[in-house]
């Protein structure tokens, strides 16, 4: 349908103003740059206890990236943060190739070029088309330990690395993190299907991320022992969906409108048990929430719009923000399904992040760069950028969605300072995604424990896999 023959929407639903996202740019003025040596970077966050945190993640569609210079400008603005974590899907081939070829080398070594000589690497882990990185900033690598990394597989047989999530787990002064990069399941109508994957990744990282690998060395295995002893007074139980849970099995093709979330019925209430040794309910369905001080889960989640393609170009033409956000999946997700609670999300002011042409963005209607005159300016190019950019325009003209997404475990010692987009790489037909966190770390300020030498085991060490079998 051309943009004339469109049903004109009300005057009342056509917001002016497409609110303002998190960019950098907007943000500014809240992430300062670190000082100027090591040492003084170190005072500070003994200090404070605050750390800076960036999350990246990017479905690449196995096409080449740009050069280390554009990443470090667009992803990674050099001195302001102490770790960076970067998640990745169909990350440098395609699912064949990455069955004979698992190992994301050029990636990572792009990424250490981007990112310079004051990081470290500190894990890296890869499930055949999906990446995770882990980078420390070296004034801070003396407060790292119990250092582990797993996957869990969620693709084809439950076994195949074509969907599934990465988790990397580690100790910061006294704090436990976990950062977690999930690919999930594709298509419109498939919510439940991905809530259920969700939901086997949690619990198997929650539950196996600490136990020893079999290639581990004896002296790693000391201190993986004595990780899971630091683990053992957390609160740990158990949750089993049935396998009898309705989960809609043929792919149907995008801009099939799916159920409301909240009506989800099987994965919220009757076919799920949350037991503990007093057989008690937990408030939280989720294992992770419960398992580590911070937790970090992002990726290409899949979650998509409610609605059909014209509506949704309706929608973001008249830049109908709330109405949009009101048929997120995952937003309603986050609200009503016990599974995603004690998580939360930075606001979601950033345009859609797929499914878009390639290479799309060199031509712009002469109509949107009217509507956006007014507002063009260095805090909002941003959505003139998303405007700009040509949607799916093949013939299965998938629905825009946000399917790139960053949670996090909400509570008062992380704050969120930078959500948003990164409009100006356009290789894939996914933007990349970025967010920035304040976190606050405890040290043990009553023993001798000095945090001056690293302690984490296999340092930089790189894991590839195909498959797991758990």
């Amino acid at each position: 349908m051309l943009r004339s023959e469109r049903l004109s929407l009300p005057a009342l639903l056509r917001p002016q103003v497409w609110p303002h996202p998190l960019s950098d740019d907007a943000t500014s003025s809240q992430i300062n740059e670190f000082p100027p040596t090591y040492e003084r970077i170190k005072s500070h966050v003994h200090a404070t206890g605050d750390i800076m945190i960036r999350v990246v993640t990017w479905n690449q569609e196995a096409k080449e990236t740009p050069t280390p210079e554009e990443l470090a400008k667009i992803l990674f603005p050099s001195r302001k943060y102490h770790i960076i974590a970067v998640g990745t899907q169909e990350c440098e081939n395609t699912f064949a190739k990455s069955i004979i070829t698992p190992s994301k080398v050029k990636w990572e070594a792009m990424l250490e070029s981007a990112l310079g000589m004051d990081y470290d690497v500190v894990r890296s882990h890869s499930l055949q088309t999906s990446h995770i990185i882990l980078f420390a900033h070296k004034s801070i690598v003396h407060l790292l330990s119990n250092v582990r990394s797993r996957a869990v597989p969620t693709g084809i047989g439950d076994t195949l690395g074509n969907k599934g999530g990465i988790g990397i787990a580690l100790s910061i002064g006294e704090s436990t993190f976990i950062f977690v990069n999930a690919h999930l399941s594709a298509h419109q109508h498939a919510t439940e299907r991905r809530t259920r994957e969700f939901y086997k990744i949690c619990n198997g990282l929650a539950t196996k991320i600490w136990k020893r690998d079999s290639e581990t060395s004896a002296a790693s295995s000391s201190s993986a022992n004595n990780g899971e002893e630091e683990w053992a007074h957390r609160d740990r139980y158990d949750i089993n969906i049935s396998e009898e849970a309705d989960v809609h099995e043929n792919l149907l093709d995008d801009g099939d409108i799916i159920s409301d979330p909240t009506e989800l019925a099987p994965l919220l209430h009757s076919n799920m048990q949350c037991t503990e040794n007093d057989n008690s309910v937990h408030p939280n369905a989720n294992p992770l929430v419960n398992a580590f001080d911070h937790v970090f889960i992002f990726g290409d989640l899949n979650f998509r719009i409610n609605g059909t393609r014209e509506i949704i170009d309706g929608m973001l033409e008249y830049h109908m923000h709330d109405a949009l956000l009101c048929n997120d999946q995952l937003t309603m997700l986050l609200q009503f399904n016990r599974i995603f609670f004690g998580f939360n999300e930075g606001p979601l002011n950033f345009f859609p992040t797929y499914k878009f042409d390639h290479n799309s963005g060199e031509r712009i209607d002469i109509e949107y760069a009217m509507l956006l005159q007014p507002f063009w300016n260095k805090s909002t190019s941003f959505s003139f950028c998303g405007l700009k950019d040509q949607y799916d325009s093949s013939h299965r003209r998938r629905v825009p969605s946000w399917t790139d997404r960053v949670l996090f475990k909400s509570d008062e010692c992380t704050q969120v300072l930078s959500y948003c987009s990164a409009p100006d790489i356009r290789t894939s037909d996914h933007r990349p995604v970025y967010a920035t966190f304040r976190s606050r770390i405890q040290f043990d300020n009553e023993s001798s424990k000095k945090y001056t030498t690293p302690l984490w085991e296999g340092r930089g060490e790189t894991r590839s896999e195909v498959c797991c079998i758990s």
